[in-house]
């Protein structure tokens, strides 16, 4: 016998009020991009949408001035003046309408688009009783493989850091380079293949840090060490370089920066510029468009990754690990970052176990905030 939803169940969740949030978070460590960027901090919007209920959604996204041109005031700003002022007064539980309406407010602010977005499937997902995956349309996976960073300007830390993660389970590494002499990043590619074993998944990202010379002896110099693949070696607008390498790299090329949206990656394959992409919420607006974007690239043959920008805490961390178990493909793991913060959000930070996320058990992101942190965090813009 089916059963009817309860008027509770469909009665319009109203929206209250929309708070931006600008928060500041120390890293255990600094980390090294290429392109020679050095990160101590990691600066992330927070969104909070409450509903007439009394419910709280949560919803964030990193600052990304070189991926996305967000900057964090900026962020605030967008949502204090355009996307909280849209959704206040609307039903949240009409996720669509809202998402589709979100990406037409304001031109660009893909992150703070993301951070509204996902605080909506949080809130619906609280008020409904059911988590983001069933929100999603459910599971196509029992696990999600979790990729770990290495970003350090020496070789001998780089392997230290394989061992350690290694000991942890992990099972898919990143090495940064377009950071050190191309003759050391192809160095550190071998030694980091040799202590993680032949089995591991590696792969390097330069963070567009290239130039042609340095990658295309990059990806033949790395040949015997079994890299997965080569992510983003040139400016997110050089396609004519991206192809050109393409044709003679051993090694699939993946796309971020390039990647800002579903058009951006279909050019690029239909140029023969890329054999995966690298999706973020970030740069697409949203989980649910990142979802249809996953589904498109599925089809056009492309491996794909799924990542947080550096560093999110386990808010975004639990919005990444729900859409990672829904998504068609993900032959390259997920990439979230909030286990390199030295201090986190919520009370029970999401941390990888055996190199793999597991689902948040609960409603919505299935977490619970620390708001008492969030506080403690809270910049001043």
């Amino acid at each position: 016998m089916s059963q009817t939803p309860s008027r509770a169940d469909t009665a319009p969740l109203a929206i209250r009020r929309v708070d931006p949030i600008a928060v500041v978070l120390p890293l255990k460590k600094p980390m090294f991009m290429g392109g020679g960027q050095r990160f101590d901090h990691a600066q992330t919007l927070l969104v909070r949408i409450e509903a007439g209920n009394g419910l709280v959604g949560w919803g964030e996204a990193s600052a990304a001035p070189t991926m996305t041109g967000d900057l964090l005031p900026g962020m605030v700003a967008a949502v204090s003046d355009h996307l909280g002022p849209l959704l206040v007064g609307r039903n949240a539980l009409e996720r669509a309408r809202l998402g589709r309406e979100l990406a037409v407010a304001i031109i660009g602010n893909t992150g703070a688009k993301a951070a509204c977005d996902l605080a909506l499937f949080d809130l619906a997902g609280r008020h409904l009783g059911v988590s983001i995956v069933e929100l999603l349309g459910g599971a196509v996976r029992d696990s999600v493989l979790t990729m770990c960073l290495l970003g350090n300007p020496d070789i001998a830390q780089d392997v230290a850091d394989a061992n350690a993660y290694r000991a942890q389970g992990y099972d898919c590494f990143k090495l940064k380079v377009g950071v050190k002499r191309v003759e050391d990043e192809i160095e550190a590619a071998f030694a980091v293949r040799k202590a993680i074993g032949p089995d591991a998944l590696l792969c390097a990202d330069a963070n567009m840090g290239m130039t042609f010379a340095h990658a295309r002896r990059y990806v033949t110099g790395t040949v015997d060490a079994g890299l997965a693949f080569l992510e983003q070696p040139f400016r997110d607008y050089d396609l004519n370089a991206t192809a050109a390498l393409a044709r003679v790299s051993p090694l699939p090329l993946c796309a971020d920066e390039s990647a800002h949206s579903l058009e951006n990656i279909v050019e690029w394959r239909r140029a023969g510029a890329i054999g995966g992409a690298n999706l973020k919420t970030i740069k697409l607006g949203g989980t649910a468009a990142t979802l249809r974007t996953a589904v498109v690239a599925d089809s056009l043959g492309l491996a794909l990754v799924l990542a947080s920008k550096i560093a999110e805490s386990s808010i975004g961390t639990a919005g990444l690990v729900h859409l990672g178990y829904c998504m068609p493909n993900l032959d390259w793991g997920i990439n979230p970052t909030s286990h390199y913060l030295a201090e986190d959000l919520v009370r029970a930070p999401l941390t990888p176990v055996d190199g793999n996320s597991a689902r948040p058990d609960g409603p919505g992101l299935g977490i619970e905030i620390d708001e008492s942190a969030v506080a403690r965090f809270r910049a001043r813009l």
